[in-house]
């Protein structure tokens, strides 16, 4: 459960990504705030998923686990902070803990998304082991 108040779920789960996931949803969540457009476009050229919009495509399995993997981190940021606001601004932050890049940056990529879970982990949990 989130330290600070009610967990935050990630949008999308296996089973959404393996039966595709609309274009159209994604770009929902950029108009309701939950996913910026630049960590969208980062992972889907903004010509492919316009283009996916508009002719009412799925995002192919590897663009929706990398939407998948973008929520996943923001649910996470959101967990570990006390109130949305603090969790947004460590994830446009330059963290020096992950080279000065920002987690929302690192975001984009397996590794990087790997990197900001474990430092969020270590920021609530501390050193275990």
């Amino acid at each position: 459960m989130n330290i600070h108040s009610k967990p935050v779920q990630p949008t999308f789960e296996y089973r959404d990504i393996a039966r595709g996931v609309s274009a159209k949803s994604v770009m929902a969540m950029i108009g309701k705030g939950t996913l910026a457009r630049e960590d969208v476009f980062r992972v889907i050229a903004e010509r492919t998923l316009m283009r996916r919009v508009a002719a009412n495509e799925k995002l192919k399995l590897e663009e929706a686990d990398a939407i998948a993997r973008l929520l996943r981190v923001r649910a996470l940021a959101h967990w570990a902070f006390p109130d949305a606001k603090a969790a947004d601004v460590f994830l446009a932050s330059p963290n020096p803990s992950l080279a000065n890049e920002t987690p929302r940056a690192l975001a984009a990529t397996d590794a990087g998304a790997r990197e900001v879970e474990a430092l969020l982990h270590h920021f609530v949990f501390g050193d275990v082991g």
